[in-house]
């Protein structure tokens, strides 16, 4: 791939033939439409063929994606991506596992022929689809149930072909702090054993002490101990929502 930068005089033949690639792949990968003006300045990405760079680094990359996702917008992305994020599973305060409404079979055997890893994305949603700190609660701190919710994960990993899992809370109470840390560690030693990384979603905090429902119940030290890595969930500082 090659990010090229339009100069004055260019036309989508113009780049097309300079590097010998069709035109409506420059089309498509940068959704141009008709009648296909460019502008001075403008920044276009090229299926090119790279050589070797030499101190060239290796990145994970990752994305979150629901059932309903269109099939095709899939399949065009799994080429990229290192993870894919199956979102999401629930759970009720007993510590019995949700699956999604919408089947998600597709997910993981699409993403298997890919070389990209299902993950299985678990998620405190309460019944109004919510993150629910009280359900948080419950289940860092009530051991048969957090025992029954990690052999059901268990279960899925090992039929279902899920290769990790991905634990994004949200809204952690603060006197929660400690019991979620356990929480992880445990989830990651099970996982772990199977051959598999745990991974957890943290809000981005600014320092240890910041305050707040996203920060105070999240130990940035103990849980990048705990978890085999984390996910910086940056878009809290702002988005479209």
């Amino acid at each position: 791939m090659t990010i090229y930068t339009v100069k004055e005089g260019d036309s989508v033949d113009s780049i097309a033939a300079a590097f010998n690639i069709p035109v409506s792949t420059i089309l498509y990968n940068n959704q141009i439409s008709s009648p296909y003006s460019l502008a001075v300045g403008q920044s276009l990405l090229l299926s090119t063929e790279e050589g070797a760079v030499e101190n060239k680094r290796s990145i994970y990359t990752g994305g979150y994606a629901y059932p309903f996702i269109d099939r095709e917008v899939l399949t065009q992305t799994l080429p990229y991506l290192s993870y894919l994020y199956v979102f999401s599973y629930g759970f009720t305060a007993e510590g019995e596992l949700i699956p999604p409404v919408l089947d998600d079979t597709f997910m993981i055997t699409l993403a298997k022929e890919y070389n990209t890893a299902p993950i299985l994305t678990l998620t405190p949603f309460g019944p109004d689809g919510n993150f629910n700190n009280n359900l948080i609660s419950r289940i860092v701190r009530d051991l048969d149930a957090r025992r029954r919710l990690k052999d059901a994960i268990v279960a899925q990993i090992t039929e279902r072909g899920f290769e990790g899992l991905d634990i994004d809370f949200e809204y952690i109470l603060a006197e929660d702090k400690d019991a979620f840390v356990d929480f992880v560690a445990y989830m990651q030693e099970s996982i772990s054993a199977l051959g598999y990384p745990v991974s957890v979603a943290l809000a981005p905090k600014t320092s240890d002490t910041q305050t707040g429902l996203l920060y105070a119940g999240k130990d940035y030290a103990r849980l990048g101990a705990a978890a085999d890595y984390v996910l910086l969930m940056t878009y809290e500082w702002g988005y479209t929502y």
